[in-house]
């Protein structure tokens, strides 16, 4: 049996670095509205822990899923009871920080099957943007004229302004952000006041920034990996996913040989498995350094990635590691929800509704 939990202010979580860390509003009923969504990926008789049981029971009973695993929703404060009775073979929530490290912990879990904090430190370590710089280099190699991918992890001001001037159209992004929250554009060299103060804080607060290019996107989309007990990397599958302003909105639902094709509308095949087979070994390599503990010998994330147009509009490039997110994403969700077969293709979205999130499922036969 294992417990699992949808922590989706995990990224702010990690730029806080505190136990007692209490996530914005906006965070707290993401996750508190789409807390069922674990139950996708159980087996039969796990734990997901929810804020409403009744509201979690009839959410995952209305969702049009080919998989619904049996599973039995219990809130946090209900965990000791459900510990009295039963032993959790694993701990799986979104990602791993020291807040929920912390929540899990008060709430009765057994320390011997939760990650040491210096664990939870090295993901966090991990999760931090200047780790795309070394992998995007060693998965370039030989193929630069095929895919793109640059950045640099700036920790001062004056080396911020320098490359704004120098490149003229940036990205900067924090170390540590959610989705969408942590990233800045400047366009012409030109910079406001609220940019240079913002600029300003993050280095401030996290050390740095990461600065990179502003390349012409033609297409959002990742890979959603594992890695297992044996701190081997494997490849899941292809999220094709849509973004407005750098932050989600929704993925594509179709099977992986319908998802490989659209992508050899923009890049060849053996691009794509060429990039795969490297990003294996590479996060393999890079993930050695997580300690050698039962509560994180078996992890879930995803590396975002981008189609972009070259610059004589002659075809495109790939960008093969944009993020490294060290946890689930909605990708995993995605490959949860997606159909069995090639006569069914659907979307999932994320909605808001000025009350609640939900989960959007449409599906149409091909």
């Amino acid at each position: 049996m294992t417990i699992r939990i949808f922590n989706p202010e995990h990224d702010i979580a990690l730029a806080s670095n505190m136990e007692r860390f209490t996530a914005p509003h906006a965070g707290r009923q993401l996750r508190s509205d789409l807390c069922y969504l674990p139950a996708l990926w159980s087996d039969e008789g796990d734990v997901v822990i929810v804020d409403d049981i009744d509201f979690a029971e009839s959410a995952y009973r209305k969702l049009k899923a080919e998989r619904k695993p049996k599973v039995e929703f219990c809130t946090m404060e209900q965990i000791a009871h459900v510990l009295s009775s039963s032993t959790p073979l694993a701990i799986d929530p979104w990602g791993w920080d020291l807040a929920i490290r912390f929540q899990l912990l008060s709430a009765g879990v057994p320390e011997d099957i939760l990650p040491s904090k210096d664990a939870v430190q090295e993901i966090r370590l991990l999760s931090n943007r200047k780790c795309t710089t070394s992998i995007l280099e060693n998965v370039r190699k030989g193929l630069e004229s095929n895919t793109c991918g640059e950045n640099l992890y700036v920790t001062d001001y004056h080396s911020f302004l320098e490359r704004l001037q120098n490149d003229r159209n940036i990205v900067v992004k924090a170390p540590w952000s959610s989705s969408g929250r942590g990233v800045r554009y400047f366009l012409n060299g030109e910079q406001t006041e609220n940019a240079q103060n913002w600029v300003s804080n993050v280095i401030r607060l996290q050390g740095a920034v990461m600065v990179e290019p502003l390349y012409n996107k033609v297409k959002d989309f990742g890979m959603e990996f594992r890695r297992d007990a044996n701190g081997k990397v494997h490849y899941l599958g292809l999220s094709l996913f849509q973004t407005q302003n750098g932050a989600y909105t929704g993925n594509l639902l179709v099977t992986e040989a319908v998802k490989r094709d659209i992508m050899s509308k923009y890049v060849s095949l053996e691009l794509l498995d060429e990039v795969t087979a490297r990003l294996e070994k590479e996060l393999s390599e890079l993930f050695s350094v997580l300690p050698k503990e039962t509560a994180i010998s078996d992890i879930r994330f995803g590396v975002d990635m981008m189609i972009v147009a070259k610059e004589d509009a002659d075809g495109f490039l790939l960008h093969p590691c944009v993020e490294i997110n060290l946890r689930r994403t909605m990708g995993h969700v995605a490959l949860a929800l997606s159909p069995l077969d090639d006569i069914k293709e659907g979307n999932m979205a994320i909605a808001y509704d000025s009350k609640r999130y939900h989960l959007k499922l449409k599906y149409n036969y091909m």
